[in-house]
């Protein structure tokens, strides 16, 4: 009974998440700090009642690797808190890790999708960027390595044909879009701004400026540019600071992972511990 009111607590700030996200591209926090706070007390009932310390385990790495992502400009702000509501609401479902299935239907969904979208409207322009051999090489000898790998997997008989298929689809779509990256990202999501346009989590676009100047405002690895980070970019000469807006909304493929998770809970062991 709890499992299911926890589910559908989790479902509720999906939906409205994904809602928010796809028509002002934020996740409100209004959505997420109840969801965590929420999360807390049952996280807390769980630990206290059943010594399941496990419960807490798995938000807290949830919530740390997402940081590390966040720092390093791969996610927003808004994902890392949902990511850490749903992991402290309900971190196992029906005896399996709900949050690594979620993310799981996710991240496959969001990279097929995406990438299709954005191949196909890349391709639709009349102008484009100069294809970049540098990237189309990466693309292609890191697809190589997963295929051999997924392979050999098969062969050994730790994964059958049906799960290696499910993981490298995804990722054969998603390693055609990074052969483009730098043209799409340019052509969709690229602007510049001064430092007072700046938002909240605004993500660097480091390939357009200067190693010297990263290096000077502290931006060698972080991936997200703040007020400070802006003053010192001004200081090395940047005043118009490129970032990247309008980036493609991922909550509500974490909706379409929460939904079929009701279904098929066990996906995420399935495919790696089957």
């Amino acid at each position: 009974m709890f499992e299911l009111i926890r589910y559908l607590i989790v479902l509720t700030g999906t939906i409205v998440s994904a809602y928010t996200d796809i028509r002002t591209g934020l996740i409100l926090d209004k959505i997420t700090y109840p969801m965590i706070a929420l999360g807390l007390i049952f996280s807390a009932a769980d630990v206290f009642f059943e010594h399941s310390f496990m419960q807490l385990v798995v938000p807290v790495s949830v919530f740390a690797f997402g940081f590390l992502l966040y720092y390093l400009g791969k996610l927003g702000g808004g994902d890392v808190k949902i990511f850490t509501g749903m992991a402290l609401l309900l971190p196992f479902y029906q005896n399996s890790p709900f949050i690594l299935n979620v993310l799981l239907i996710a991240a496959l969904s969001s990279v097929s999708l995406i990438s299709v979208y954005y191949l196909f409207r890349y391709f639709s322009l009349k102008k484009r960027e100069k294809i970049d051999r540098k990237e189309m090489l990466k693309s292609l000898l890191l697809g190589i390595a997963i295929l051999l790998y997924l392979v050999v997997l098969c062969q050994l008989g730790f994964m059958k044909f049906w799960q290696a298929l499910v993981l490298f689809v995804p990722l054969l779509l998603g390693l055609c879009a990074m052969a483009f990256q730098s043209g799409i990202y340019k052509a969709f999501f690229l602007k510049y701004v001064s430092r007072k346009e700046l938002e909240e989590d605004e993500i660097i676009a480091r390939e357009f400026i200067e190693p010297a100047a990263l290096s000077e405002a502290g931006l060698s690895l972080k991936g997200i540019v703040d007020e400070k980070a802006a003053e010192k970019l001004a200081k090395a000469g940047v005043h118009k600071i490129p970032v990247y807006r309008s980036l493609p909304p991922f909550a509500p493929f974490l909706l379409l992972g929460v939904i079929i998770s009701y279904f098929v809970p066990d996906l995420f062991l399935l495919i790696f511990f089957p």
